[in-house]
């Protein structure tokens, strides 16, 4: 009776297993693209099939807008760094929170756009493809779970 108990057990928790695994690739499908991934032109060169004429431009967009997000970033890093200064009741808090999310917003339009012209350089079928990439990359899960940690 015990032999067939643990043979049960095991069965069990193999379902279990399986069950769990397949309802995870339905429910969060593909494992996500790392944002990082999708500025590397070598990576969507291969991902995307892309011709040396659209390597050499995306290696452009690429650059330029790298150029402006890391402004963006810098002007964000430097209000947040101001806030900590005055987390005792600082005057000026509500104006560096405000510069914060202006910098954010600018770098969010900044991606949108720079996809847009991205896609504005690949075939229908690159296009697709890309679509899927980004959709990835900004459906995965984010880094909120790290907070209670």
């Amino acid at each position: 009776m015990n032999k067939k108990f643990v043979i049960a057990w095991l069965a069990i928790m193999a379902v279990a297993v399986i069950g769990s695994g397949a309802t995870h690739w339905a429910l969060c499908g593909h494992k996500a693209v790392a944002q990082e991934r999708l500025s590397d032109v070598q990576y969507l060169s291969g991902q995307l099939g892309l011709n040396p004429a659209q390597a050499e431009a995306l290696g452009k967009l690429q650059g330029a807008v790298a150029t402006q997000l890391a402004d963006c970033c810098a002007r964000h890093c430097a209000a947040r760094a101001q806030l900590g200064k005055v987390l005792a009741g600082g005057a000026n808090s509500e104006a560096l929170i405000k510069a914060m999310g202006q910098a954010y917003e600018e770098s969010e339009r900044l991606t949108w756009a720079h996809i847009q012209q991205v896609r504005a350089l690949l075939t229908p079928a690159q296009q697709a493809r890309y679509d899927e990439l980004i959709g990835r990359c900004v459906s995965g899960a984010c880094n909120m779970d790290n907070v209670s940690k």
